[in-house]
């Protein structure tokens, strides 16, 4: 008589079965279709959100510090680190190929005024099909070019310690990317602003081993996580941060002062750029100016100071309350366009020359000594003719392109004119 081993028939039976309901949990799980004539459910991710840098707020600041009739253009930013990767879905290029349009958003964010030239097709073909007049096209004043030209890894290091087959390991990594943007004049092919900057991309990997004989069979536990900073993002951050700092290069320490500490050091310090130096240099020109109004006591005294000013024409104002003038509106009040033009007048913040005196100042065919206007009032008639052709040698002087003017103070060019 033959006996089955039922036992033995039973277990493959419920083996079957479970795997036959895993296999349903994993289809489902998986978004394999149990039909090719049924579509395959898709996974739905995290939301979808606009691209934000710690860059954006100082980027944003700058909005209303540049003239409005100085158009910007971006040229061609290159990948010249000539790593490709292969796999076996084909190969690709190592970083990103997009970095002139992120360039671009980072100007307009400046609120600047920009010019697409990053493809010039539609407005050649139009103008070539006589649809458009090639003349009325906006000629850019200046414009953007540079190359992400370094990607080189670094060997990392890590250790895996197990004690019983149990432990843990961890693993460390580490990439430079480097990158150049210039600010190049139309006009003359002049590069006016350069900066330099490079990143280390940190990866990481940590994780728990564990591996143990249950009688005869292997038990092998692995438990770990990877972080590794996001290349193309990183990349953006960068050209975000060399944008601002182009764009700091040709305006006055005092306009972006404000802005420039928007930036969280822990994401990006500059210390070598012109822009950083003259900043550097501002800083410790208002410091030796003003040497007290660090103390809190002396911040304490001026807030409660009354002052008394004496104008020439004999009227007395008085100030109380923090040196508020009381007879005249506060300059919080101003309108933005009125507090722009305070500050082109004086850009340094201190007791200077008028915005004549400056335009005269940058000019390099202009020597003749400052003349404020306080004193030209109580000048004779021959002072006034000789005043009437320092205006007809100023007009001439305001002629001069911005390749004549001295290279100290050409950044009043770019700051917002007064309309008066």
């Amino acid at each position: 008589m033959l006996i089955l081993p039922h036992v033995n028939w039973l277990t493959k039976i419920k083996a079957t079965v479970v795997i036959a309901i895993t296999g349903q949990v994993l289809t489902a799980c998986t978004g394999i279709a149990v039909s090719n004539k049924e579509p395959v459910t898709l996974v739905q991710g995290p939301p979808i959100t606009d691209i934000f840098t710690p860059f954006d707020m100082a980027l944003s600041c700058l909005k209303g510090q540049l003239r409005n009739d100085v158009n910007f253009s971006v040229g061609a930013i290159l990948d010249q680190t000539g790593k490709d990767v292969v796999t076996n879905g084909g190969s690709g290029k190592m970083v990103t190929q997009g970095a002139g349009d992120m360039v671009q958003s980072a100007l307009f964010q400046a609120g600047v005024s920009l010019l697409n030239r990053r493809d010039p097709r539609i407005i050649e073909s139009e103008a070539r099909w006589g649809i458009r007049d090639a003349r009325q096209i906006q000629s850019s004043d200046y414009y953007v070019t540079g190359s992400i030209n370094s990607l080189d890894f670094i060997p990392g290091g890590g250790f895996d310690i197990q004690v019983g087959g149990v432990g843990p390991s961890y693993s460390q990594t580490r990439i430079i990317v480097g990158l150049d943007l210039a600010l190049t004049d139309t006009r003359t092919s002049k590069v006016i602003a350069n900066v330099s900057l490079q990143k280390q991309i940190a990866a990481q990997d940590y994780g728990v081993n564990a591996g143990r004989f249950a009688g005869n069979t292997l038990l092998n536990i692995q438990l770990g996580k990877g972080e590794r900073e996001a290349t193309n993002f990183a990349l953006r951050q960068m050209l975000n941060f060399a944008t601002f700092d182009l764009l700091t290069q040709v305006i006055p320490p005092a306009t972006y002062e404000s802005c420039r500490a928007q930036i969280p050091k822990e994401f990006g310090s500059l210390n070598l750029t012109r822009s950083s130096v003259a900043l550097y240099k501002y800083q410790q020109d208002k410091l030796k100016m003003n040497p007290l109004t660090s103390s809190p006591a002396n911040q304490d005294l001026s807030k409660t100071a009354t002052t008394v000013v004496v104008p020439t024409d004999g009227r007395v104002n008085q100030k109380t309350n923090g040196n508020k003038n009381i007879n005249q509106p506060s300059k919080d009040t101003l309108p933005p366009r009125q507090k722009e033009s305070e500050l082109i007048q004086n850009p340094e913040g201190d007791t200077g020359p008028s915005k004549e005196d400056i335009v005269k100042y940058i000019s390099l065919q202009h020597q003749k000594t400052i003349i404020p206007k306080s004193v030209e009032s109580v000048k004779t008639t021959s002072s006034k003719n000789q005043s009437s052709t320092s205006d007809q040698d100023q007009k001439k002087d305001k002629q001069v392109s911005v390749a004549g003017l001295n290279p100290d103070t050409t950044e009043n060019y770019w700051i917002v004119q007064d309309p008066s």
